[in-house]
């Protein structure tokens, strides 16, 4: 066969070629499959690390039951009968999440150093696609060891019902995005995991104490009650503890709950969806600086 023949045989054969055996396209993933499989990969690295599931619920009961029997009677008096360690579960709920969340952005330090960031960055998918996916799997950790809370609530002697939980999982999500999104922002400027625990506690513990998780707020110091103000944890602590005590405020006369609850701006007392709202504009602003924190990640 000539050179010419075996041209004129190929192009002939080239349409039949590609009509009768397709190949499969390439191209970018899809928005959703990005935030599905990042979201798994977080969720599968939690549940198969045991020391992490366990340790990350024991500190907070250890302290609900140090501070409920050791110092609740020394640290607040609350009207009707609301016991110390009844008034400090919510906190505790929000400080397993706080903590959980926050910590979740570990992992952007460890994918850093194992090299499967840069793997993912270079890769044709969105990048915001990425930090909703790590927002997401964080987010959904929180709101596990919150739901684990709630089941050993009966046998610490605390009365919540499942009314009341079910009305709290749409805000636990919702400050998991909040914090979550803070965790991820500061992984992904930090190079080693050393600095990303040191900073974190650094803003954990302060936001933590300063936030209403242990004694209520309305009665505090002026210089303490500026830190309080400004404090984001603040805003989340104050309505999942308004939801979790309702049962129990609603046989108080009816500035009771504001003295322990509700957050107080110079003489003006915020309602619930107020501070809910505030935790949404929080929530807001902390997935746009993580997204762009991603975006502009080497």
């Amino acid at each position: 066969m000539t050179v010419e023949q075996a041209t004129a045989t190929a192009t002939e054969a080239g349409p039949h070629i590609a009509a009768g055996a397709p190949h499969r396209a390439t191209g970018r993933a899809g928005f959703l499959q990005v935030v599905r499989v990042i979201w798994m990969r977080e969720v599968l690295i939690y549940v198969r690390d045991r020391p992490r599931m366990i340790s990350a619920f024991t500190m907070p009961i250890i302290m609900l039951v140090m501070f409920g029997e050791g110092l609740g009677n020394s640290i607040a008096t609350l009207p009707g009968d609301i016991g110390y360690r009844q008034f400090i579960f919510p906190g505790m709920v929000a400080m397993i999440v706080l903590m959980n969340s926050v910590f979740s952005g570990v992992s952007i330090v460890t994918d850093r150093q194992f090299g499967f960031l840069r793997e993912i960055l270079v890769a044709p998918i969105s990048r915001s696609a990425i930090c909703i996916g790590k927002i997401a799997g964080g987010a959904t950790i929180a709101l596990a060891n919150g739901l684990v809370m709630f089941a050993i609530a009966p046998i610490l002697g605390i009365d919540i019902t499942l009314e009341v939980i079910a009305k709290l999982i749409p805000l636990i999500i919702l400050v998991s995005i909040m914090l979550t999104g803070l965790g991820v922002a500061m992984g992904s400027r930090l190079r080693s995991v050393e600095s990303f625990q040191m900073i974190s506690q650094v803003a954990i513990f302060p936001a933590m104490f300063l936030s209403g998780i242990f004694f209520p707020i309305n009665n505090i110091p002026a210089w303490m009650d500026v830190i309080v103000k400004i404090n984001p944890v603040t805003y989340a602590v104050a309505p999942i503890r308004e939801i979790a005590l309702s049962e129990q405020l609603k046989d108080l006369p009816a500035d009771a709950p504001f003295q322990i609850t509700h957050v107080d701006w110079f003489g003006y007392t915020l309602s619930t969806w107020e501070e809910i709202g505030i935790v949404v504009a929080f929530a807001v602003a902390m997935l746009t600086i993580s997204i762009r924190a991603i975006r502009t990640t080497e």
